[in-house]
């Protein structure tokens, strides 16, 4: 995340696409997609796709109330699935 964090105050990617992670053991939040969130509310234009096992989808949707996400897939990642979040991206930006 440290990583990701320092890449995004030198770039403005279009699309991010991460995977959330549960993690029980955190005390003020449920994973780093969080953490991420945060940062991504302050670049306008970048959308994010979240990939999230199925088993971990109410704890996910906590999240996503939360924070705009452009897209969200559950594992396995059904291609047709992403290429069609990719495309929506895609006509967005004809607008």
């Amino acid at each position: 995340m440290r990583k990701a964090a320092k890449l995004l105050k030198k770039r403005r990617p279009q699309v991010i696409v991460t995977e959330f992670n549960f993690q029980s053991d955190f005390r003020d939040r449920t994973s780093s997609l969080e953490t991420l969130m945060a940062l991504v509310q302050r670049l306008p234009g970048t959308r994010v796709i979240v990939f999230y096992e199925k088993e971990y989808l109410h704890q996910f949707e906590r999240v996503a109330r939360r924070f705009p996400i452009h897209a969200a897939l559950p594992f396995p990642i059904d291609q047709g699935e992403l290429d069609a979040a990719l495309q929506q991206l895609d006509s967005a930006d004809d607008t």
